[in-house]
């Protein structure tokens, strides 16, 4: 069972609160239907983060809840008050792919669709990532000025591991897929949903895992 950290921001604490509270993150996920309803979908990344904000507020520290407190509620009215913020980072990312692919896999955009859309992905991810971190900075007042840029740059050293979390999480889902499958056979489209899905969970993980590392406590809130 969950409880609550002594000090900042516990991750193990607020995953398992996550993995406690299932349903919860149903529920986010309906209340959110503008845009791709795929599993890496714009509005499923958006009901992850924010289900992420609300383990993060049920398990923080007294003092740091007390700080992020509606912090899950507020995150759409942020999301869409801040949408520039987010275009912006597509736009400017665009450049960023087009070079990753050429110099990494040697192909040019257009030419593999599989690839264009794990880059996309990863794109749109990162920048929503931004966005919720954004928030839980602005919510913690000047004493936490750098906090995303601390967070990401937490998260960008990491890449080997996030990769990993990715595969295994992957791996797992799909051999329940195909013990629950007639035959243990799982068709293209359900393994391409769950290696979406995956790549959600794994970047909400450990963004989760970035603010524990960057937020190891913050003082009271003033009175």
């Amino acid at each position: 069972m969950s409880g609550r950290a002594a000090d900042g921001i516990d991750a193990a604490l607020a995953l398992s609160w996550m993995r406690e509270h299932g349903a919860l993150l149903r529920s986010y996920v309906a209340d959110d239907q503008e845009g791709d309803d795929a599993p890496a979908g714009d509005p499923a990344v958006r009901a992850h983060l924010r289900f992420a904000a609300a383990a993060i507020e049920a398990t923080a520290a007294p003092d740091l809840a007390e700080r992020l407190a509606g912090l899950a509620d507020d995150l759409p009215g942020w999301f869409e008050e801040h949408r520039d913020l987010y275009d912006h980072h597509l736009d400017t990312g665009e450049g960023a792919i087009a070079l990753e692919e050429h110099l990494q896999f040697g192909a040019r955009p257009g030419t593999d669709p599989s690839l264009d859309a794990a880059l996309h992905r990863r794109l749109r991810i990162g920048g929503w990532v931004r966005l919720a971190l954004l928030a839980v900075e602005a919510r913690l007042g000047p004493a936490a000025d750098g906090l995303a840029a601390d967070a990401l740059s937490w998260m960008g050293g990491r890449q080997r591991e996030l990769s990993r979390l990715i595969l295994t999480l992957d791996r797992e889902a799909k051999a329940r897929a195909a013990r629950a499958a007639p035959g243990g056979a799982v068709d293209l489209a359900l393994q391409d949903e769950i290696g979406q899905a995956a790549t959600v969970q794994a970047n909400v993980r450990m963004t989760v895992e970035a603010l524990a590392a960057t937020v190891p406590g913050a003082p009271p809130a003033p009175r």
